[in-house]
């Protein structure tokens, strides 16, 4: 070996023998940070009290004590832990770390330590258990301790491995009456977790399991086993079972649902007050099903069951059906208040332009024109006017914005949106400006958008109640990025604005329920296929939640659902937020549609509201980028007639 290699060989023999320490003394300590806190999330070993010391006054410093000691909760001693929430209790990622360490120390059963830090504060399920344990450990087992395990107990869903013990606990001492056994049966089935309350049927009496085993029956084949019925439907549980099997068979067949209704009627089975209510009940999963006697069974149900549900949907039956003259008296149906909607005010004006009274038409429309929102907009078209923008800047308070800047919690917030941690950032943020009035939230909007925190800004102006505050409420962020990437994949600009705030309202780091990320709320699967067919290198979940590639990977996207949507903006729209499978049903359920009509008989609430949001927010962010708006209704047309990609405006 060279002398070189071996100065190598010794220095990497030094690196790897010795704590990490930073690299050298020059860093800045946001850069110090970083470097010192990616090796503490990587398992390195690391000196962090030499590097905290380094770091001084530097706001993130205690995130690097906080990521050191969740890298190794099993050996940090309850004394520390008590030490820094002493230290910091301003930080929110205090509870998280308390949380963290009661989860390690109750799996490891070192109750001891476990009460010690334990604050008694709500942490779910298994610190629930954990707690009981440990308690039980110290002082046994009282009568407010069993009331607490049983109500862990008598939930509709299967609890954690950690609550196995309590419930032992419960079964050993007989704590559970028959009642409370089958009131946990009842809540499962509800629930559609069959296959725990399988589990538990040795915990039922003989009664109970005979029960249970006609109810799992039922639900396996409502249709044929309430048309021939082993068990008796006036006893308590019979009618419980009767009830739920016929609601679940009209979720997939409520001509057959309304069959054995008649025939439950003529035997004189359930009360007839529940007879009614599961009438009510087909007749609005037949509407939401679009079935063609939704209108005819929602309109012959007994007054006592029309209730806001019954009469809107009455209404929606009747536009989806264009039934102008039956629209107008389902309209007439709602309440006052139902009746002022700008849905219900538009399609009460379309109505009665439909049946020859244009003039009552034009009056509904005026007041609803002056409004900037799906339904104004659509009245606008109608009418032949401009598009209302209303905007109402929001002014400035720079002193009152500059002491909001220097809030610790905010410091904190700002620093670690600079360096990319989004959910900490946004816990920092909505600590410090707890309990905080209009006026605050409007500087902290303004001071969102000095700091390019667009998300932050949206949602602090919606706070304040600045809903004409377009600067704030419609930023155009990231625009040299966004038009860039929009233009090169063929997406209108506009567009692509328009979808980012409804999707994400542009927080970078926005990550749904179902695990959609950034920007554009990009699945990384549908992210990585978009990658491989354009060329470029996969990227990880985590790459999602930069900007630039979120923004490259979802323009790309929403061209393909154009493309395969044949430039159909409102289905491809549709099928960004909910599939293009599930578009590609609405397509041919509602074909030959008005383009609004075909809007309002999207099945799902979300997307309907989804599509209305984007295309109203197109022409906002029309206005801001042109000057000029382009009108909705010759997109909600090109619904009906099937337009050609060349239709299509880049922009």
């Amino acid at each position: 070996m060279g002398v070189r290699g071996l100065v190598l060989g010794t220095a990497l023999f030094l690196l790897l023998g010795t704590a990490w320490a930073g690299t050298y003394p020059g860093n800045s300590p946001r850069q110090l940070f970083r470097e010192a806190d990616q090796a503490v999330q990587s398992g390195r070993d690391v000196d962090v009290a030499n590097i905290m010391a380094r770091l001084g006054d530097y706001p993130l410093a205690p995130y690097l004590r906080y990521h050191d000691y969740l890298n190794r909760l099993h050996s940090v001693t309850p004394e520390r832990i008590l030490a820094f929430r002493q230290a910091h209790p301003e930080l929110p990622v205090v509870a998280t770390l308390e949380h963290r360490w009661l989860a390690a120390a109750g799996a490891g059963e070192r109750w001891e330590d476990f009460l010690q830090v334990d604050r008694g504060a709500a942490g779910g399920s298994r610190i629930d258990c954990y707690r009981l344990r440990a308690q039980r450990a110290k002082d046994g087992v009282d009568a407010q301790w069993l009331d607490r395990a049983r109500a862990l107990w008598t939930v509709g869903y299967s609890q954690p491995e950690a609550c196995d013990p309590v419930f032992a606990a419960l079964y050993e001492r007989d704590a559970l009456s028959k009642e409370r056994r089958w009131q946990r049966i009842v809540a499962l089935v509800k629930a559609g977790n069959t296959g725990t309350a399988r589990a538990l049927a040795d915990r039922l009496s003989d009664a109970q399991r005979r029960w249970l085993d006609r109810w799992l029956g039922v639900i396996a084949d409502p249709a044929a086993r309430l048309s021939a019925p082993d068990f008796d439907i006036d006893a308590p549980q019979g009618r419980r079972i009767a009830e739920d099997g016929l609601r679940r068979l009209a979720r997939s067949d409520q001509q057959r649902a309304m069959v054995l209704l008649n025939r439950f009627r003529q035997q004189g089975w359930l009360s007839t007050q529940t007879r009614q209510s599961l009438r009510r009940y087909v007749a609005l999963r037949a509407a939401y099903d679009r079935d063609d006697r939704a209108l005819e069974w929602l309109s012959s149900l007994p007054e006592a069951q029309r209730d806001s549900a019954v009469r809107e949907w009455t209404a929606r039956v009747a536009l989806g059906a264009q039934n102008w003259p039956r629209l107008l008296k389902a309209i007439a149906a709602l309440s006052h208040d139902e009746q002022e909607t700008p849905q219900w005010q538009y399609w009460r004006a379309v109505a009665l332009a439909r049946t020859g009274r244009a003039a009552e038409a034009a009056r509904l429309l005026a007041p609803l024109s002056r409004q900037r929102q799906y339904y104004g907009f659509l009245a606008a078209d109608l009418l032949h006017r401009p598009y209302a923008m209303n905007p109402r800047p929001a002014p400035r308070d720079e002193d009152a914005i500059r002491a909001l800047s220097r809030r610790p919690g905010m410091i904190r917030a700002r620093e670690l949106f600079r360096i990319g941690d989004y959910r900490e950032a946004r816990r920092e943020w909505f600590t410090a400006l707890a309990g905080a009035d209009a006026d605050t939230w409007k500087n902290a909007a303004h001071l969102a958008m000095d700091w390019h925190w667009y998300g932050q800004g949206v949602h602090g102006a919606n706070r304040a109640g600045l809903h004409d505050a377009l600067e704030l409420r419609f930023p155009l962020a990231y625009r040299q990025t966004l038009v860039s990437y929009a233009r090169q994949a063929g997406v209108d600009p506009s567009l692509a604005y328009a979808l980012i705030r409804k999707e994400s309202a542009f927080s970078p780091g926005a990550v749904s329920r179902t695990g959609a990320l950034g920007l554009m709320q990009m699945m990384p699967d549908t992210a990585r296929h978009i990658a491989r067919t354009e060329g470029e290198s996969v990227p990880q979940a985590s790459d999602l939640l930069r900007p630039a590639l979120n923004l490259r990977l979802g323009s790309a996207y929403l061209n393909r659902m154009l493309e395969r949507f044949s430039g159909n903006l409102v289905a491809a729209v549709a099928a960004y937020n909910a599939g293009p499978t599930r578009a590609e049903g609405w397509q041919a359920d509602n074909a030959g549609q008005d383009g609004a009509v075909w809007v309002e008989n999207i099945t799902y609430a979300e997307t309907r509201d989804y599509v209305k949001s984007v295309l109203a927010f197109r022409a906002v962010f029309d206005w801001k980028l042109h000057g000029v708006v382009r009108r909705l209704t010759p997109v909600l047309e090109a619904v009906s007639r099937a337009p050609t990609l060349a239709s299509r405006d880049p922009g």
